[in-house]
């Protein structure tokens, strides 16, 4: 029977970890730490991010605050309201999600961003580190999907895994975790010829194509491990979201499936949280160690 993995209850010990960093650093600085988010798209999946953030940054002890923006501004404008954001000297930490709105230049609007600030690793600068391997913050989503797979099997190395998305925010990055942690990888994408045949070889399957139920049986082989990072408007029209893994679909084949959006998406919040943390620390001279996560009994809990 598949395993439906909620890391609801791992994101709760993971902020209960992380809460007296923030309060030292909220203690060096006189506020607590500080994250903005921006968003200039209409968007069911950046629209759920947003709410989870803003519902969950009080339990870590950080202050939040959402920037819309009017989704018909154009790019210079864009760019020139990121740059304020990023420049206001009680801002410890900024995020810009994504989609922006149509014909925008994605890279020009996320150099607006100080590095500093940048805690979602999408300031050029900081993607540089990452694909270096020596990023200023962990990358969110990539994180979160690895520690999610690592809680599930133990040690990755030598585990053929596939991902399906070849994106900077999500797939590349996610890709070099894997690497650095022993795996096999390939990286498959929307027009890769005969996808599901790549992805049938796969021990684990990673999926960030932004296609809602793009995976099915065909494409799982028995006992995999399947890492659902999709987040898209339910095609059927019914309110909520649904993920790349078209789950009634591979419930006979696979071992376990995260949930959407509580499998990858809580604990990307949590990392998010935390590199504004880190953020913060870091601006007051503070020390700042991420929480150690194989501690956690909720995440011992995972191991299949």
């Amino acid at each position: 029977m598949m395993r439906i993995i909620d890391s609801r209850p791992l994101l709760d010990a993971f902020l209960g970890a992380l809460r007296p960093a923030a309060g030292r650093a909220a203690q060096a600085t006189g506020a607590p730490p500080v994250l903005a988010i921006v968003r200039a798209a209409e968007n069911a999946g950046s629209a759920a991010y947003a709410a989870r953030i803003r519902a969950t940054a009080a339990q870590a002890g950080i202050t939040c605050h959402e920037v819309p923006l009017d989704t018909r501004m154009d790019g210079a404008a864009l760019c020139a309201q990121v740059a304020a954001v990023s420049a206001m000297p009680g801002v410890n930490g900024m995020i810009v999600l994504l989609p922006l709105p149509t014909g925008t230049n994605v890279p020009q609007v996320m150099a607006q961003m100080d590095p500093d600030k940048d805690v979602d690793c999408q300031q050029p600068l900081n993607l540089g580190r990452v694909m270096a391997g020596t990023p200023l913050y962990l990358p969110c989503t990539a994180t979160a999907a690895v520690m999610l797979a690592q809680g599930m099997l133990g040690d990755l190395a030598g585990v053929n895994c596939a991902v399906i998305g070849a994106s900077a925010s999500v797939g590349r990055p996610l890709a070099l975790q894997l690497l650095d942690r022993g795996a096999t990888v390939e990286i498959v994408h929307i027009r890769t010829r005969d996808i599901a045949d790549h992805a049938r070889r796969a021990q684990v399957i990673f999926a960030a194509a932004g296609h809602a139920g793009l995976v099915d049986a065909a494409w799982v082989s028995p006992g995999a491990v399947l890492v659902d990072i999709g987040i898209n408007a339910d095609p059927t029209g019914r309110p909520g979201v649904v993920g790349d893994i078209d789950v009634a679909a591979v419930a006979q084949q696979a071992a376990a499936i995260t949930a959407v959006p509580d499998g990858v998406g809580p604990m990307t919040t949590g990392i998010l949280l935390a590199n504004t943390v880190h953020a913060a620390s870091r601006q007051a001279g503070v020390d700042f160690t991420y929480p150690d996560l194989t501690t956690l009994p909720a995440y011992q809990a995972l191991r299949l």
